[in-house]
């Protein structure tokens, strides 16, 4: 069972450009380079940057971190850059579905993440999921990858994600109309509507 690793800060206003170069940095002394990416604000109000990583199991993520509890200068790091930031925090997913088609395959090409988090209700995040996986709906032969964080989250229980090489890539207001499905396949099982965020990626 895939995961994926994903770090979250909110960073000063004023240190954006510090905590995206310095989330380079980190991940270069961690060993993450050219393994997954980074996501820098775009559309999405709270302004978060983030780094991610997938692992093919939980003990493999156990083995890494064990690894890097030990390194100095990976500490260091991660303290400098959270004096930058307003929050800090670690997260594990459980990869239901992985992302497919032509632009997951060459990812290096997208520039932007598309993202719909979800919160269920006590006791339907399993039927959440399932609806999810049951009727979300692809573009151009692309379909979204599911995950579930292992841990509570306050954006969601459930991420809907689908990276994209352009604007134009979205669908317009008309377009999306191919989403009611899955969204009123949903509906029951929701505490509010899903949050929509988009925001740029980067490779290292």
């Amino acid at each position: 069972m895939p995961y994926t690793f994903r770090s979250f800060r909110k960073p000063h206003v004023s240190k954006i450009r510090e905590v995206t170069e310095g989330t380079i940095e980190l991940r270069k002394l961690m060993g993450w380079s050219g393994q997954g990416g980074i996501t820098t604000p775009f559309t999405n109000s709270v302004s978060l940057i983030s780094h991610f990583k997938r692992f093919e199991s939980i003990e493999e993520i156990d083995q890494h971190f064990e690894k890097m509890s030990s390194n100095k200068e990976v500490g260091n790091k991660i303290s400098e850059l959270n004096s930058y930031c307003d929050m800090y925090s670690n997260t594990v997913f459980e990869v239901l579905r992985s992302p497919s088609g032509p632009n997951f395959e060459n990812m290096k090409k997208n520039k932007y993440v598309i993202q719909f988090w979800m919160k269920a209700k006590i006791g339907k995040r399993w039927d959440l999921a399932d609806a999810v996986i049951k009727n979300s709906v692809g573009r151009n032969g692309n379909m979204p990858g599911i995950s579930v964080p292992i841990g509570s989250m306050e954006p969601g229980d459930i991420v809907m994600t689908l990276p994209f090489p352009n604007l134009s890539f979205l669908p317009t207001f008309e377009e999306s109309k191919s989403n009611i499905k899955v969204m009123e396949s949903v509906q029951d099982f929701l505490i509010e509507p899903p949050k929509r965020h988009i925001t740029r990626l980067m490779f290292d």
